[in-house]
């Protein structure tokens, strides 16, 4: 058997799934806790400042791109379950590697615009690039008895 056959690699992926839209969904509910995803602060509206109008125009933008993200989490998440359940293992592979790509990218963002925070997204690239690898058969010339020894 072929390390890409293994019928449990679809479990991992529906596993990868679940945490995009749990994201994509708490973008909705909670958009200051969406922010420090990427160690944002949430921009405060104070009647007492001179600048309210601009702050306040400083937080719709942000919850509008909050909205955004969340829909993006979404969509990524759906399309991973799409593609486990009704699609072809190759396109499954494809989504999950372009998460991870989506991932390495929040990552970077974080790095170099923000400072901070890389890690809760570079944390879990490697993990769907290497799953995605091993679902589009990158890694079927390891024989499963050494990885199984």
């Amino acid at each position: 058997m072929l390390l890409s056959a293994l019928p449990y690699l679809e479990y991992v992926t529906l596993y990868f799934a679940t945490i995009f839209i749990g994201f994509g969904i708490l973008c909705f509910v909670n958009f200051s806790k969406t922010l420090s995803f990427f160690e944002l602060p949430y921009p405060q509206v104070s009647s007492k400042s001179p600048e309210k109008t601009a702050l306040a125009d400083a937080k719709k933008t942000v919850d509008a791109l909050a909205i955004v993200y969340g829909v993006r989490d979404i969509y990524m998440g759906a399309a991973i379950y799409a593609a486990t359940l009704c699609g072809t293992r190759q396109a499954l592979g494809w989504i999950v590697v372009a998460g991870a790509c989506v991932a390495a990218t929040d990552g970077a963002v974080c790095k170099f615009m923000v400072g901070k925070g890389e890690m809760n997204h570079w944390s879990y690239a490697p993990l769907m690039a290497l799953l995605g690898g091993v679902i589009l058969g990158a890694f079927d010339w390891i024989p499963l008895e050494r990885v199984f020894a």
